[in-house]
């Protein structure tokens, strides 16, 4: 049957115009081939992309004339995008936009906003194949192929506002093997629900947002509810930290893959069985930059940009998602030639700056009070930076927690936090009965309220 469903899946793709089977392929061969191969493709696919954008693209060419290194092209932020929107356009697309016309062509697609205003990008025909290819590569690499069953616990619109799939979208979940459970609707009864589906499904694996199957899994700790192990689980949409992977290893069996990608950029890295965090180098450009934009050697953290090497029509170049991460040089145990990123540490956003002028990453955050000053009743925490010297410290804690328990905790917390912001820093710790995701579906640990914080 999986077999089945994966030549329905290439000749659906086919039939649609999309050539995504044949950019799978690609990953597979090149995944699996020398390393010296992939640089030189990936090399060659910059050197194109970045001699198009100067000829074909008005910002590019307005800015880059005589550029012909990738760090010779300034860094597009988000805000460069919504102010530049018509300039990043090729001379075509802004003839057409907004008609995308029929076919299988590009399409506006729209980030969330969550560290900021929404934005819009523009993904062309070519990009949507290698971002297709991408996800089901990541599949791959977690022990799911297309064609093979497995549970999606992932936002549904569609749900809430009780609207019926058509014949074809249907049929699509089923050539995909996916039996969605709504992540936007997770009250008690629909967690058990979703745990006893778990169990009795045939489907092995899981694709979630990290932070509902992390809340999926309290809940079924909480509740003495033990479901059949699965194979593997895709963790995506936001951060995994070491204390949620634990969490979900142990409740629900699996390997935990964290899949690195967003809506603007597609899918684009993702860990292996060796837990090594590949790079598609073939279908992004990952860099790891400074506060100055000048390259970090590997193991350092910074800004990540990405350059995506098939987005002709709309060209993202250096593009400053909003995530921290840090580059790894040594190749991966499992042999693939994809490169690696040692590690990911969330928003940019998340990072906290203190008076002092000292920077906190939000792994240390968690660490500092998930896990040093946390005796096992802070379910969710989240720190807010309100203005540079005030913050406020929301606590959700188990159910049934004493009060004057909660009063000795939150009087330790208060403690350790005020010594690493230091003691011009006014910090509020409040109990909250729930603390609620970004409507994107992510949990933010540490939020920043004013801009320019951390500029």
């Amino acid at each position: 049957m999986g077999l089945l469903r994966q030549q329905l899946w290439r000749f659906g793709n086919t039939v649609a115009g999309s050539r995504a089977w044949q950019c799978y392929q690609e990953f597979l061969r090149l995944g699996g081939g020398p390393p010296e191969k992939l640089a030189e493709l990936s090399s060659r696919r910059l050197e194109r992309l970045l001699a198009h954008a100067v000829r074909e693209v008005p910002y590019y060419r307005e800015r880059c004339r005589g550029a012909n290194r990738l760090q010779d092209f300034p860094i597009l932020t988000k805000a460069a995008i919504r102010d530049h929107f018509f300039e990043l356009m090729t001379p075509a697309l802004a003839a057409a936009y907004p008609d995308a016309g029929g076919g299988y062509g590009w399409v506006a697609v729209q980030t969330g906003g969550t560290s900021g205003m929404p934005t819009t990008v523009i993904h062309g025909p070519a990009f949507r194949d290698y971002g297709r290819a991408a996800r089901a590569y990541s599949q791959f690499l977690c022990g799911f192929p297309p064609g093979t069953p497995y549970l999606r616990l992932w936002g549904s619109m569609k749900d809430i506002q009780q609207m019926r799939e058509s014949f074809v979208q249907r049929a699509q979940r089923w050539v995909a093997g996916e039996t969605l459970l709504n992540a936007f609707r997770m009250d008690r009864d629909r967690m058990r629900r979703y745990l006893d589906i778990l169990s009795q499904s045939s489907a092995r694996h899981l694709m979630a947002y990290v932070d509902c199957a992390a809340e999926l899994a309290r809940f079924a700790r909480t509740a003495g509810i033990r479901v059949r192990p699965l194979a593997s689980i895709m963790a995506c949409a936001g951060t995994v930290t070491e204390e949620v992977r634990r969490l979900l290893e142990e409740t629900f069996g699996g390997r935990v893959h964290n899949n690195y990608g967003s809506r603007d950029c597609s899918a684009m890295a993702c860990e292996c069985s060796e837990g090594g965090l590949h790079v598609y180098t073939n279908h992004v450009v990952l860099e790891v930059v400074d506060d100055a934009g000048a390259p970090l050697p590997a193991g350092e953290s910074g800004r990540i940009l990405v350059t995506l090497l098939h987005n002709d029509e709309f060209p993202l170049i250096r593009y400053e998602i909003g995530d921290v991460g840090a580059l790894e040089s040594r190749p991966c145990r499992c042999g693939s030639a994809f490169p690696r990123l040692a590690r990911l540490e969330g928003r940019v956003q998340e990072w906290i700056r203190t008076p002092g002028g000292t920077y906190l990453s939000p792994v240390y955050l968690r660490h500092l009070v998930g896990v040093v000053h946390n005796p096992g009743i802070v379910r969710r925490f989240q720190l807010v930076q309100e203005t540079p010297v005030e913050f406020l410290l929301r606590l959700e804690l188990e159910p049934g927690t004493d009060e004057e328990i909660y009063r000795r905790v939150a009087a330790r917390l208060s403690e350790g936090l005020q010594s690493v912001l230091g003691q011009d820093c006014r910090l509020r710790v409040r109990r909250e009965s729930r603390i609620e995701e970004e409507a994107s579906g992510k949990f933010l640990y540490v939020v920043r309220r004013q801009e320019g914080i951390c500029a």
